[in-house]
C-alpha cells in the first residue's frame, strides 16, 4: 500500500462540517478593537499558561470542544501536520513546545469576522520564537463565541503555525542579485541542491534556495535539466508549448509573485506565453543557474555518505553531479498523456492525437487534410481547443463523458477568495489563503461558491439544454478541492469559453464512452458511432502521483540499480520504491508527499502543485534544506503512536 494512504477529501469535508455556533449573548456593536483585542489576550494569557505549566487540561479546555484543529507548518513538528480534537491537539502541542523550547505566543491584531448568522469568530494574528533551533515563527488563532455557564466565553477553534526564519540564517534578497557560477570541476560538478525541472515550480523554489543557501557562490549552485522533455532553452516545457491558442491560465496576475510590466496589469488573465517570457525574464533577472539540453543518464543514492551522484549527457559529453540534496520539480498531472486503451486505433483513417500534441488547429489539423474534429474530454483543455477549432473553420464536436464542474472566473475572482489579491499585497493573502487546516479551506470555499451560484442558478441552463451536463457550485458534489488535488483538473473555469456550445455552433456528444475505433471515428458505448477526420484526446495526464515517474525521471533502465553490488547503492527503481505518494490528502488533510521530508529518503524532495503552492511552499523546502545543511534540522514529528484514537 502507498504511503501515506490516501483518504477520501469529499467523505472528511462531510464528516467535518463547519462549526455552527448560535450566542444569543454576542453583541458585535459592543465588540470595538479595545474590547476584542482584550477578549484575545485573555485566551492567549490561559493558552500560554498551560503550556508553561504543562497543564494539559487546562490546555485542552483553552480549544473548541466539538472541532479543535492545529495545523503545524514546520514550525514546532518541523514537517508538515494537522492535528484534531482538543486532547489530542494539547498532548502534541505540549510535546512540540518542549522540543522546540518554544517562548509564549504573542498576539500581533485581532479581527472580527461575522462569517454567517451562526459562524463569527476573532481572527488572531500570532508571533512565537523557538530555542531548538533558534527561529521566528507566526500563527494564526480563531476563536468562536461559545455560552457558558458563566456567561460568554471564547474558545480556540483553529490553531495555525509556521516557521518563518531561522535566527541564524535570515533570508537574504540581495543573494539573488549576485552572479551565479557552477561549482564546475571539469566534468564533476558538485553541489548542495539539484533541481530537475524547467518551469514555474522549478523558478520560484530555485530562487528561494539562492535566497537561503547561498553563502559561497561557488559552493552552493543550483542545476535543472529534465527527462522526459529534453528542453534546449528555459521554458521549452510541455505545457508551455502544448499549442499556440490563446491559452488562458485561469491564474489572476495578483496571484503570481513576479512582477509583471504596465501593459499587463489590471484585471488580466495570463496566457501561456505571458507566464512563460514571465519567467525567463525571472530566471535571468535573479542569475539562477540553470543547465539545458541536456538528459538524466542515470542516478545513485549513496545512504552511508547521503549523497546523490547523476550522470548527465550534455551536447559536450557526460558529465557528472554530485548533490547533498535533490529535488525533483517535473510537475504533476503534465507530462505522461492518459489515453484510453481501445480497440482498432489501426483501423482509424483519420489524425488521433493527445492535447499534449495539439499546436494549433492549422499545423496539427488543417494541413493534415482534416476538416473535421471530434474532441474527448470537457474540461479546461477540451473547452480551449473547441473553441480554437471552432473559430478556425472546423466542423466541431465534443465529447462530455460525465457532468462537468464548471466555475466561473468570477466566483474565483470574489474579493472572498483570490479577489483578496487585488486588496492586500501577495504575502498577506498567502497568510490568510494557506494557514487553513484543508477541511476549514475547502468547507468556506465550498459555502462561498455555492452561496454565488445560488444567486443564479440558471446561468448554465442554455448549455445543459444543448446536451453538455454541468454541475454547478450549488450542487451537493461540487468539490473545488477535490479536482484540484485528487483528479488533477476535470472541471473548467468559466471565461466564456461553454457560449459556443450554448449557441448550437458546435456539435455535442454526452454521457457515453468511446469503446473502439472504426475507420472514420469511434463507436461508443451506447452502440452509435460519432464521425470525424481527426480526434483529440484532451483525457488528462497519468503522472498525477511523482511515484509513478521517479523512475524514468532518474534514468530509467538506463541505469543499473545497485551498481558494483554495493548495498548502500540505491538506483532509480529503488528509490522509485521508497518515495511517499503525492497528491491526494492523507488522514490529516495535508497533501501528501510534497514539499516535506520522505520517509524513505529525507535528502529527495517534491515540488509541485499550483501556482500559490510554487510560491508559498518554496520557502517551506528552502527552510528545510538549510537547516539540514547547517545541521540545525530537528527530526520530523511524524509521532501518533500514544493516541491510537487519532
Amino acid at each position: 500500500m502507498a504511503y501515506p494512504p490516501a483518504a477520501d477529501l469529499r467523505q472528511k469535508l462531510a464528516e467535518h462540517p463547519l462549526p455552527t455556533v448560535a450566542v444569543t449573548a454576542l453583541d458585535p456593536a459592543s465588540l470595538t478593537p479595545e474590547e476584542t483585542a482584550k477578549i484575545a489576550n485573555n485566551v492567549l494569557t490561559a493558552f500560554n499558561k498551560a503550556i508553561s505549566t504543562r497543564d494539559i487540561t487546562a490546555l485542552s479546555n483553552c480549544l473548541f470542544a466539538e472541532q479543535a484543529l492545529w495545523k503545524d507548518s514546520l514550525a514546532l513538528t518541523y514537517h508538515l501536520r494537522t492535528f484534531s480534537t482538543p486532547a489530542v491537539i494539547a498532548a502534541h502541542l505540549l510535546e512540540t513546545t518542549k522540543l522546540r523550547g518554544a517562548h509564549g505566543f504573542g498576539l500581533e491584531f485581532v479581527h472580527f469576522l461575522p462569517v454567517s448568522p451562526t459562524l463569527q469568530f476573532f481572527d488572531c494574528s500570532l508571533s512565537l520564537k523557538t530555542t531548538s533551533p533558534a527561529a521566528t515563527c507566526t500563527g494564526r488563532m480563531l476563536l468562536l463565541p461559545v455560552e457558558g455557564s458563566g456567561g460568554l466565553e471564547w474558545k480556540i477553534w483553529v490553531l495555525s503555525t509556521r516557521l518563518e526564519s531561522l535566527d541564524a540564517h535570515p533570508e537574504d534578497e540581495t543573494l539573488l542579485r549576485t552572479p551565479s557560477t557552477l561549482a564546475d570541476g571539469g566534468d564533476d560538478m558538485k553541489t548542495d541542491v539539484f533541481i530537475i525541472g524547467g518551469g514555474n515550480g522549478y523558478a520560484v523554489c530555485l530562487s528561494f534556495s539562492h535566497e537561503h543557501l547561498k553563502t559561497d557562490l561557488s559552493t552552493y549552485s543550483i542545476i535543472v535539466l529534465l527527462k522526459f522533455h529534453v528542453p534546449t532553452a528555459m521554458c521549452d516545457m510541455p505545457y508551455l508549448r502544448r499549442f499556440n491558442a490563446f491559452l488562458i491560465l485561469f491564474l489572476p496576475l495578483s496571484d503570481f509573485s513576479i512582477a509583471y510590466g504596465e501593459d499587463l496589469k489590471g484585471s488580466h488573465l495570463l496566457t501561456r506565453d505571458e507566464l512563460a517570457n514571465q519567467v525567463r525574464q525571472y530566471v535571468k533577472e535573479f542569475n539562477l543557474n540553470m543547465i539545458t539540453s541536456s538528459q538524466i543518464q542515470s542516478t545513485q543514492y549513496d545512504q552511508a555518505t547521503r549523497r546523490w551522484t547523476v550522470k548527465l549527457k550534455t551536447p559536450s559529453g557526460l558529465r557528472t553531479v554530485r548533490s547533498k540534496h535533490l529535488v525533483q520539480a517535473t510537475g504533476l498531472a503534465s507530462q505522461k498523456p492518459r489515453l484510453p486503451d481501445i480497440a482498432g486505433k489501426e483501423i482509424y483513417k483519420g489524425i488521433s492525437l493527445h492535447s499534449n500534441e495539439y499546436k494549433n488547429p492549422e499545423v496539427s489539423l488543417q494541413n493534415k487534410g482534416a476538416k473535421s474534429v471530434l474532441i474527448i474530454g470537457s474540461a479546461n483543455t477540451a473547452i480551449d481547443i473547441l473553441n480554437d477549432c471552432q473559430t478556425a473553420g472546423l466542423d466541431t464536436t465534443i465529447l462530455a463523458r460525465s457532468p462537468t464542474y464548471v466555475l466561473p472566473v468570477g466566483y474565483v475572482m470574489d474579493p472572498r477568495g483570490f479577489g483578496l489579491f487585488n486588496q492586500l499585497d501577495t504575502e498577506t493573502c498567502d497568510r490568510a489563503l494557506m494557514s487553513f487546516p484543508t477541511w476549514v479551506e475547502c468547507n468556506m470555499a465550498h459555502g462561498l461558491l455555492a452561496m454565488l451560484a445560488s444567486q443564479e442558478p440558471d446561468r448554465y441552463k442554455r448549455v445543459a439544454k444543448a446536451g453538455f451536463p454541468v454541475i454547478d457550485s450549488a450542487h451537493p458534489d461540487a468539490c473545488l478541492m477535490h479536482n484540484l488535488v485528487e483528479r488533477g483538473g476535470g472541471h473548467y473555469v468559466d471565461i466564456g469559453g461553454l457560449e459556443v456550445i450554448a449557441e448550437g455552433n458546435v456539435g455535442v456528444i454526452s454521457s457515453v464512452e468511446p469503446v473502439a475505433y472504426t475507420e472514420t471515428g469511434l463507436r461508443l458505448s451506447d452502440g452509435k458511432t460519432a464521425e470525424a477526420d481527426s480526434i483529440i484526446w484532451c483525457t488528462g495526464f497519468s503522472d498525477l502521483n511523482a511515484r509513478d515517474t521517479v523512475f524514468e525521471v532518474l534514468g530509467g533502465e538506463n541505469a543499473a540499480d545497485g551498481e558494483e553490488q554495493d548495498s548502500n547503492l540505491l538506483g532509480p527503481r529503488e528509490i522509485a520504491n521508497t518515495v511517499d505518494a503525492t497528491f491526494g490528502v492523507d488522514e490529516e488533510g495535508e497533501i501528501r508527499g510534497l514539499w516535506k521530508r520522505q520517509r524513505g529518503i529525507d535528502n529527495f524532495w517534491f515540488m509541485g502543485g499550483q501556482t500559490q503552492h510554487h510560491r508559498y511552499h518554496s520557502k517551506t523546502v528552502a527552510l528545510q534544506i538549510k537547516a539540514e545543511l547547517e545541521g540545525l534540522l530537528p527530526p520530523a514529528y511524524r509521532n501518533n503512536s500514544c493516541f491510537p484514537e487519532f
